[in-house]
């Protein structure tokens, strides 16, 4: 019974890692969330002036589509740059997260196979009583 407390333990101990671990992924995989919608909304504001910039004079005249050229380039850059960030800290929390799940699942697997084997050897004991071999 001392092995059957001390897997419990080992279970607990390892889930709660586990759960830590798949915690600290999900502002980071919001935040990715956010930066491509960021991307994608930055995706449609340069395809809807762009026929406007083409179209008006004033705008040439005025240096405006430069500058606006200038800005969403640069919010583009920026904007990738940190989802490029935000993409390395996802990978480095989901390695965590695979490596929690792997010794939470090998603790699991271990656990079932104690609880298999002391049912066999109880089916076995009392196979062995009921046919007065004991």
């Amino acid at each position: 019974m001392k092995q059957d407390k001390m897997l419990a333990q080992m279970k607990a101990v390892t889930n709660a890692l586990y759960l830590r671990e798949h915690a600290k992924v999900k502002p980071i995989l919001d935040a990715e969330a956010q930066l491509r919608s960021q991307i994608d909304m930055l995706k449609t504001q340069i395809a809807q002036a762009r026929p406007i910039a083409e179209e008006s004079h004033a705008i040439k005249a005025l240096g405006a589509d430069f500058l606006w050229q200038q800005w969403h380039t640069k919010s583009r850059r920026e904007l990738n740059q940190q989802l490029a960030q935000v993409t390395a800290q996802k990978l480095q929390a989901m390695d965590k997260l695979r490596a929690s799940f792997g010794r939470k699942h090998a603790v699991e697997t271990m656990e079932t196979q104690e609880r298999e084997l002391r049912r066999k050897l109880r089916a076995q004991k009392l196979q062995q009583k009921l046919l007065g071999l004991e």
